[in-house]
Formats: structure tokens, sequence, C-alpha cells
């Protein structure tokens, strides 16, 4: 039921995060920005927030991978979050 357009979402010890086709299995886009490894990452709709050992959460677009914010103020590693559906 998700189509062509049904995405998966990873993030990786190795500071990334990783946009994949659900139907392909293609990886669409490598998300860079982190400065350590990201332990977490949600996804709804276009948005991706993904939180990180660099004591940062990131708001990302998956369309064109960019970082839309960075958000601070963690004093340790960003383990978890919950990614609302309204804007």
């Amino acid at each position: 039921m998700c189509g062509m357009f049904c995405r998966i979402v990873s993030g990786s010890d190795d500071n990334t995060l990783k946009v994949w086709s659900a139907s392909s299995g293609k990886c669409l886009r490598t998300l860079i920005g982190h400065t350590g490894g990201v332990w977490s990452s949600q996804m709804s709709g276009v948005t991706i927030v993904s939180g990180s050992t660099d004591r940062t959460l990131r708001v990302w677009d998956a369309d064109n991978g960019t970082c839309v914010h960075t958000l601070y103020g963690h004093t340790s590693t960003v383990r978890c979050m919950h990614l609302c559906g309204r804007k």
C-alpha cells in the first residue's frame, strides 16, 4: 500500500541518516550534518527529525535532504523524541 512514495529512514554511528525507497530498496539520499552517531529518528510526511550523540536534534526535509533546523539544549545524547503530525 506504500506505493512508490513509501520511504524508510535509518540512522548510523557514521553520523549520517539515509532515506530509502521501501519499494525498490535503493538509497535515495544521505543526510549529512550530525557530528556524532545518530541514535534516533522519526519521519512524518517529508519531515525527518533525528537525535544524536552530538546532543542535538535536527529537522530535515526528506525530499531534498537539507537540514531545516538544528535544535540545541541537551547536555547528553538524544536517544528518543516524539514527532507530532501537526505543523
